[in-house]
C-alpha cells in the first residue's frame, strides 16, 4: 500500500461529503479519528463506488477489482490503511474539509 498523499485528503473529503457526515468541533484529535471511522463504516454504502476506488487505488488496483476482492483480503487492505503513517492527521484534515 502506497503512503498518503495531499490528493487523497481531498478524495476523502469528498467521500465524506457525499455521505453528509458531520463533526463536532468539541472532539479530540482521536476521538474525532475514531468517529471518522465509524460514521464511515457506517454509512458506507452512500459511498460504495469512491470508497472501492480510492482504497484499490491505494493497493495498486482498481476500484471495480477492490470490490471484488474475498472480504478476508478487502479487510486486510483496511487494516493496513488504518495504520499508515500520518492517518489521524488525514482524517482529521479531510473532516475539516467537509464543513
Amino acid at each position: 500500500m502506497r503512503q498518503l498523499i495531499t490528493n487523497d485528503v481531498f478524495t476523502m473529503s469528498r467521500i465524506l461529503k457525499k455521505m453528509d457526515l458531520k463533526f463536532e468541533d468539541t472532539e479530540t484529535d482521536e476521538e474525532l479519528v475514531l468517529d471518522l471511522i465509524k460514521k464511515v463504516a457506517e454509512n458506507a454504502y452512500m459511498a460504495q463506488n469512491e470508497i472501492n476506488n480510492f482504497l484499490g487505488e491505494l493497493s495498486g488496483m482498481t476500484g471495480e477489482e477492490f470490490g471484488k476482492l474475498p472480504i478476508k483480503e478487502s479487510i486486510a487492505i483496511i487494516k493496513e490503511f488504518k495504520q499508515l503513517d500520518g492517518i489521524n492527521d488525514f482524517f482529521k484534515s479531510a473532516g475539516q474539509l467537509t464543513k
